[in-house]
């Protein structure tokens, strides 16, 4: 259901995080984790400190909710500071 707005927003960042770690997020796509595969995600974005645009910011947040995710949990709640 979500599987290709994660798809479109992961490739993004290619050439600002590293492609094993991009593509090992997307792979729980294909085994229909997209929530996991979301998550995975943002947390490599967090974890190596990966600038992101207010689009790009606004996008997660619209997954996050659109997903059932909560924005004050896990990795969610530090993108805000990850902000161009």
């Amino acid at each position: 259901m979500f599987a290709d707005r994660i798809i479109k927003f992961a490739r993004r960042f290619e050439g600002r995080l590293d492609s094993d770690l991009l593509q090992g997020a997307l792979d729980y796509v294909a085994y229909n984790e997209e929530s996991l595969a979301f998550e995975i995600l943002c947390d490599h974005i967090c974890e190596y400190d990966i600038s992101i645009t207010d689009e790009e910011y606004n996008e997660a947040v619209r997954l996050i909710l659109d997903i059932g995710l909560d924005l004050g949990e896990g990795p969610f709640k530090h993108l805000l500071g990850l902000k161009k």
